[in-house]
């Protein structure tokens, strides 16, 4: 690993996982190297097939991806999903005051106002991936009143709950990722839904491939909840 490039000209989904890799510190840093990957994601800004002018997934991408938990990501939620993630990290890397960011974000502005109810008030887009995507996004970028619509978006996973410490339709990996990743009582009493179970399935992720280190993040934050 040590020795790959983190920019995949190829694959926008695979440039940013290897980006949030980094981040984590599961690959080792390279400041060039990091901003050329960077670079690539804002160039993806607005271009054909972008969802709501935000990143576009290139035509390796399209016929799907697996997501760092390892879920499959495909059909109409990819373009979606990876433009959401794109923003995310773009901001995360500090990329805010770029043109590219502040015109996803204008995009993603008209994205928080759609869906029945809209985004913005029922904390749920279109799908459970896109949901999830969505949610990590909001606490990225942070917009007006975005603690209320996270806390909706938390609500709907409770009221998906089922008795396995699972809950329905949302993707059980990319659930906990989500909400380890969210600093709010309400993730942590979602987290401790699932405890019991990610206590019986974290001896299966010990290894260092990238679907095993993002489970087990998500499962460790379970049982430390």
């Amino acid at each position: 690993m040590e020795q790959e490039p983190i920019l995949v000209r190829e694959s926008l989904a695979e440039t940013l996982w290897r980006l949030e890799e980094v981040r984590l510190k599961f690959r080792p840093k390279s400041a060039g190297k990091v901003d050329e990957a960077l670079d690539f994601v804002l160039s993806r800004q607005g271009l054909k097939g972008s969802y709501r002018n935000l990143f576009a997934a290139t035509d390796q991408d399209l016929p799907g991806v697996k997501l760092p938990t390892g879920e499959r990501l495909e059909s109409a939620s990819l373009r979606h999903v990876l433009g959401e993630e794109a923003l995310r990290t773009a901001v995360l890397w500090n990329r805010g005051s770029t043109s590219a960011v502040k015109k996803a974000l204008e995009g993603y502005g008209e994205l928080l106002e759609r869906g029945e109810p809209c985004a913005r008030k029922s904390g749920f887009f279109c799908c459970y991936k896109c949901t999830l995507a969505f949610l990590r996004t909001l606490v990225a970028v942070k917009p007006n009143d975005w603690t209320e619509t996270l806390e909706r978006g938390i609500q709907r996973m409770k009221s998906e709950r089922i008795s396995n410490g699972r809950w329905h339709g949302f993707p059980f990996f990319y659930t906990l990722l989500t909400l380890s990743e969210i600093d709010s009582p309400s993730a942590k009493t979602e987290l401790r839904n699932a405890r019991i179970t990610a206590g019986k399935i974290l001896k299966r992720y010990k290894g260092n491939d990238r679907t095993s280190r993002f489970r087990r993040l998500g499962l460790e934050a379970a049982m430390s909840a």
